[in-house]
């Protein structure tokens, strides 16, 4: 098959695209027990309201970039009147959810049975960051004017690539026949099997393309316009949810939003073949579907993206230090790592959120283990306890993060922590901060912040940011334990309003074991959750979910696996949200 376009094809996508889009106005009106796959309670998932207001709290727009000396931190107006988990935000509740760069990447791979990645999708446009928690969210994955053609170019140079011979098509579908090859390879990337309309397009497209030039046999020829105009097709190039709202998905459809979740891929051939059978039908047999699948290698690397996202893992390779005692550039690298192998460690194990918070477990290498005072043990970053330490936010690559050179940033840290975990939406800046100053003779930096950010006459900083962010006072610029702080002690102390009442804390030890006794925390992360799995901003109307997963997490034991599965069975994943009516 040579790479010319397709006939026509220089408006391929844009005109398949156009009875979509019209589509889309008028519907956009560790191992577990089966035993521990917990359900909802009846009623928690409405989700259908569109009364949603506000904006939604972006994982990136609370902190200025790491080791800045200048304060823009959001939330210097005013908060939401209560510190419950925001739920404010704006979705569009879309029946077409294009693939994200990566899950085209690993669908392609699967569909054409690759034994390497295509690479085209480096060349795709990325989503914007800082508008939504994540970059998978519905507002911020879309195909422009600009950027069709790049899928449209990715689609003919993967399409040249397994029809270069005869034989390499093979190894996509073994056959010679057109129509075994349609209908397989269809089935395949539209994720359902194809309707009789369907199959008849594209034995036409075959046939046209068996006669274009080149030295492959026919069959090869006819079979490249196949795969390239398929994957130009919307119905490979989006998710789709067609039925009414609060009508159940089909079989298919849920079979493709799982597997493009929990393994950022299309649905396996098996998985299309239990979905045509009914088996992710009912709650308990897409559970159970989702639970076969949740210690998959697929699935570790789709919740380490989530949690690389939430938790700023890239930033880690953004750290300047000027000039510090104990930092060198190879703790980047490290950091990089350790927080990789700590969230890693927390799902595989079957840990969950208050383990996040409160484990004394953590992840060193060489250059670590000397901020933690601790034996240098290999090379390589390993697993290490940090007896003194108490979860993800009082290790070192957090710290070292959200810092001012050696001194810490008391406001980013206190802002990271209520925006990631706490899930409070921050108001706008009411006014521009001065840049930090330098620490006078006497001044410990907790009151050098303070006296930064009184004057700003909002309830922001003074109860809700500045109290968390100073209960790391003990940790300076890389996270190194201190106990005093320019000749004088810390002072750790500092009380919360969450939103089961406000409790005093000293140390971030105790502020952790707060947030993990506490609702707050618990229900923060399962909007996450719920946010990256359906792809979209979550709102007030769905609170009773939230809550529900919440709990789920909150109980005895609970772990990340089991509130992914109580959200599986519940109707927020399982129905359409949104739809016409």
């Amino acid at each position: 098959m040579n790479s010319k376009h397709l006939p026509g094809s220089g408006k391929y996508l844009a005109l398949s695209l156009a009875p979509l889009l019209a589509m889309s106005v008028a519907c956009t009106s560790g191992a577990l027990n089966d035993n521990d796959i917990p359900t909802l309670p009846n009623g928690t998932s409405n989700g259908g309201s569109f009364s949603a207001s506000g904006a939604s709290s972006s994982g990136g727009a609370s902190s200025s970039s790491a080791g800045s000396g200048a304060v823009n931190s959001a939330g210097s107006g005013a908060a939401n009147s209560a510190s419950a988990v925001g739920m404010s935000g704006t979705p569009i509740y879309t029946r077409f959810m294009r693939l994200t760069n990566s899950q085209w990447e690993n669908s392609v791979h699967d569909i054409l049975k690759l034994t390497k990645p295509t690479g085209q999708s480096d060349q795709f446009l990325h989503a914007v960051s800082g508008t939504t928690d994540f970059d998978n969210n519905e507002r911020v994955v879309f195909v422009n004017n600009t950027n069709w053609s790049d899928f449209q170019s990715a689609a003919e140079g993967v399409a040249a690539a397994v029809t270069a011979t005869d034989q390499a098509l093979q190894a996509v579908v073994a056959t010679k026949d057109p129509a075994t090859f349609i209908k397989t390879f269809g089935r395949r990337a539209f994720r359902r099997e194809l309707t009789a309309a369907e199959v008849t397009t594209y034995t036409s497209l075959y046939t046209q393309g068996s006669t274009s030039s080149g030295t492959q046999s026919a069959f090869t020829k006819g079979a490249g316009y196949v795969i390239t105009g398929m994957l130009q097709s919307p119905n490979f190039m989006y998710r789709m949810e067609l039925g009414d709202n609060g009508a159940p998905l089909s079989g298919s459809e849920l079979a493709a939003k799982l597997s493009l979740w929990l393994l950022n891929t299309t649905p396996s051939d098996t998985m299309l073949d239990a979905a045509a059978k009914g088996t992710f039908d009912s709650a308990d047999g897409a559970a159970a579907q989702a639970k076969a699948m949740l210690d998959s290698p697929g699935a570790v690397t789709a919740i380490r993206e989530m949690h690389s996202q939430l938790y700023k893992i890239p930033l880690f390779d953004t750290i300047t230090k000027d000039n510090v005692a104990g930092y060198s550039e190879g703790l980047k690298a490290e950091f990089m790592a350790a927080g990789t192998s700590f969230f890693d460690y927390i799902y595989s194990k079957n840990l969950g959120v208050k383990e996040i918070l409160t484990t004394n477990v953590g992840f060193a290498g060489p250059l670590m283990s000397a901020l933690y005072g601790l034996p240098e043990s290999g090379s390589t970053v390993q697993q290490v306890t940090l007896s003194d330490r108490s979860g993800w936010y009082t290790q070192a690559p957090y710290l070292t993060l959200w810092a001012i050179n050696n001194e810490p940033d008391s406001i980013h840290r206190g802002v990271r922590l209520n925006v990631d975990s706490l899930c409070l939406e921050l108001g706008p800046p009411a006014i521009d901060l001065p840049p930090v100053p330098a620490l006078q003779a006497n001044q410990s930096n907790r009151e050098r912040y303070e006296g930064l950010t009184n004057g700003c006459g909002k309830p922001c900083h003074t109860v809700y940011i500045n109290p968390i962010g100073f209960a790391f006072e003990n940790y300076d610029g890389i996270g190194q334990y201190r106990s005093t702080d320019n000749g004088k002690p810390v002072d750790t102390t500092g009380s919360y309003p969450f939103s089961d009442g406000t409790h005093n804390f000293s140390g971030a030890p105790e502020l952790m074991q707060e947030l993990a006794n506490g609702a707050q925390a618990h229900e923060c992360w399962s909007k996450k959750l719920a946010s990256y799995a359906l792809e979209r901003d979550i709102i007030e109307a769905e609170r009773p979910t939230v809550q529900a997963l919440g709990a789920v997490s909150q109980a005895s034991g609970g772990s990340l696996k089991q509130v992914m599965l109580a959200l599986v069975k519940s109707d927020a994943f399982r129905t359409h949200v949104g739809g016409g009516q």
